[in-house]
């Protein structure tokens, strides 16, 4: 069946579905204080989609997704688009679909990057110590410099990890430039 995040059915009877979104996305948001007093509750502003490459990049993964679906081996399967709707070709008319449909998958995470102690935006060293504060580390997902590709809860595992072995002082792993395999043919092929 389909359904949305809000686990509102987007259809009746039988369906199948994609999930689509930038993954890297050049939007940042901010977690700050909303005053001097530690009563009021933090100011928290995602601030999805405010920078011109996410919209490109949403746009984009909505037309790979067509082209996915469109394959023969598909053809079975598929009535009908549901949403945004085969209408929906230009880039304005994609662009009134994500700003009224598009939803957050429920994985913020880097409210507090980890980066250099000269990095005006991160919060945490390397080893999970706060910048600037003795005796405090944070080790979650707040500290990611960037999302992962997946759920956060594998990741947020290993920060643990990796900070439990700062803590005790245990030496880092050996380092390794390893590179993720990428088939040649990406732009036309296994796709």
């Amino acid at each position: 069946m389909a359904v949305r995040y809000d686990g509102q059915a987007a259809a009746e009877g039988h369906g199948f579905q994609a999930h689509v979104g930038p993954m890297r996305s050049t939007s940042r948001g901010a977690v700050t204080l909303r005053s001097s007093s530690p009563k009021d509750a933090p100011a928290i502003r995602f601030n999805y989609m405010s920078q011109s490459q996410d919209w490109e990049d949403f746009r984009t993964c909505i037309r790979l997704t067509r082209e996915v679906f469109a394959q023969e081996a598909f053809q079975p399967f598929v009535d009908h688009e549901i949403q945004p709707g085969i209408k929906a070709q230009s880039d304005d008319d994609l662009d009134a679909f994500i700003a009224e449909h598009a939803e957050s998958a429920f994985h913020p995470c880097g409210t507090c990057r980890m980066g250099r102690a000269d990095d005006t935006q991160a919060v945490v060293d390397p080893t999970g110590q706060v910048i600037g504060v003795d005796g405090l580390r944070v080790a979650d997902s707040s500290i990611f410099p960037r999302i992962t590709n997946g759920n956060l809860n594998g990741p947020s595992i290993m920060v643990g990890e990796k900070m439990a072995d700062h803590v005790l002082g245990r030496d880092a792993l050996a380092r390794s430039n390893d590179q993720p395999w990428n088939h040649p043919g990406w732009e036309t092929v296994q796709r």
